[in-house]
């Protein structure tokens, strides 16, 4: 079975790729898209001395992490740095150690480590999963952003894990809370199919998770749309994605398999996934509700000095939790018992609580006053547009069927997280994650940042959360 059929575009097909996705709408014509070389082969590890001749370095940095990689039984980081050797140019590393948590994080000082390392005449060769290349983009995008020039920037993607390697943001670690930075694409993105074979296979799993948030994140970004609060919502990641779990369905069984086939199918549904939202300026298509359930979670591993679970996975469990949401919210959302004036919360109420939750977990105060910052903004825009949120109330009954188009049920997703042997629980992730921590998530997440998901939604209409929550848990 030709598994690429199954994609509506396909990443791998150049400049007739960017031909037709140009003509999607929403697609910003007036930019230039440094991403053209998008390998996604067998034996691609082979074409690492063409690549970097095209683009005529004085010397290549590789950036990457302390983790073991084997490729077809052998060192793979040794194999790449053999097959660099062939391109007659300089070849420095620098290894990003790893924090007590035993992993190597994206945060501003693993940036500025590499960024330090930075010269003219470079060309920079991230080599790992999502975190070396979000710090790797994020290095390079801060050393020009200093007035100094491009850099040419290879991504080698080591696992189909998350969405990072084609997207030009980065989320940051910033007094402990995840922000998403603006930051830059690569100009080159390669995936070797052995490679991506023979990485752990529950990172590979993560991707599939990563992608599943679609289900959230698509309704939260048109809520938000129709709410007045997100002004940057197009059909453009729809489109691009295509009809994800239909496709997960035809290709679980060669993904789980790790088959060269499914893992190219993956890689490219992971590439699509990182330019919708790059192409759409916002991390909306990809990150709802779910995502800040993950990022309180994050949170909450790091003041603790935690290892983090794999973001994939621990955002797929999250999905559940969120298409649970909606589920309760379409099936029972009635606007006539609505009582408007009690929807919008004094600034100082709400000030005190965002700061209060957070200092539960944070005595120093720096994350519950990282997180007011953005939510002050939210709750701004919100008490700002009451009146889409009364046209959204008059308009339910056209309004309903668009958001249930757009998200999936709990038994849909559970079945391809099955599919592909996912954790469906917060305790099977790795490490753990305790109920008591998923519940401060799933309650906390709606005051962490400015963007309005269903969650806040919930929060502001005084919606029973915690019979969401107990049957999830139960």
């Amino acid at each position: 079975m030709n598994l690429n059929l199954q994609l509506p575009f396909d990443p791998g097909a150049g400049e007739a790729f960017w031909r037709a996705v140009s003509q999607l709408p929403g697609f910003p014509q007036h930019e230039t898209i440094p991403l053209k070389t998008m390998l996604f082969e067998s034996n691609a590890l082979f074409k690492l001395p063409q690549l970097v001749h095209a683009f005529d370095p004085q010397r290549i940095l590789v950036v990457m992490d302390e983790t073991p990689m084997q490729r077809a039984g052998q060192d793979l980081k040794t194999q790449i740095m053999g097959v660099l050797g062939q391109s007659s140019r300089p070849v420095e590393t620098l290894h990003l150690q790893a924090d007590d948590t035993g992993g190597v994080h994206t945060d501003m000082r693993q940036i500025g480590l590499v960024q330090a390392r930075l010269r003219p005449g470079d060309l920079v060769l991230g080599l790992g999963s999502g975190c070396i290349a979000d710090i790797s983009k994020h290095a390079c995008y801060l050393y020009e952003q200093a007035g100094s020039p491009h850099l040419p920037l290879m991504l080698y993607q080591t696992a189909n894990s998350v969405s990072a390697f084609t997207s030009n943001m980065a989320p940051t670690f910033v007094d402990g809370v995840k922000r998403t930075l603006a930051s830059r694409y690569p100009d080159a993105l390669i995936c070797d199919l052995e490679t991506l074979r023979d990485a752990p296979y529950a990172m590979t799993a993560a991707g599939v998770g990563d992608l599943l948030a679609m289900f959230v994140s698509l309704p939260d970004w048109y809520l938000a749309h129709r709410l007045g609060m997100d002004d940057s919502y197009s059909p453009l990641a729809e489109q691009l994605m295509g009809p994800l779990d239909q496709i997960f369905l035809v290709v679980a069984q060669a993904i789980r398999e790790r088959s060269l086939a499914g893992m190219a199918v993956l890689a490219k549904l992971i590439a699509l996934g990182g330019l919708a939202m790059s192409l759409s300026h916002a991390t909306t298509p990809m990150s709802g509700y779910e995502h800040v359930i993950s990022h309180v979670l994050d949170l909450l591993a790091e003041l603790a000095h935690r290892p983090l679970a794999y973001h994939g996975a621990q955002v797929a469990v999250a999905t559940l939790l969120g298409a649970a949401s909606y589920e309760s919210f379409l099936q029972h959302f009635d606007p006539s018992q609505i009582d408007l004036n009690r929807c919008y919360p004094p600034m100082g109420d709400m000030q005190q609580r965002v700061e209060s939750t957070f200092l539960s977990k944070d005595p120093s105060g720096k994350a519950g006053s990282e997180c007011w910052h953005d939510y002050e903004q939210k709750l701004h825009a919100w008490h700002a547009h009451r009146p889409e949120f009364e046209t959204f109330l008059r308009d339910w009954s056209i309004l309903k069927p668009e958001l249930a188009k757009r998200s999936r049920t709990v038994a849909d997703i559970t079945h391809i997280m099955r599919a592909v042997d996912l954790p469906l629980r917060f305790e099977a992730l790795t490490p753990p994650t305790s109920l008591a921590d998923a519940e401060f998530a799933y309650w906390s997440a709606p005051l962490m940042r400015k963007r309005l998901t269903l969650g806040d939604v919930l929060l502001y209409i005084g919606w029973d959360r915690a019979a969401i929550w107990q049957r999830f848990a139960s």
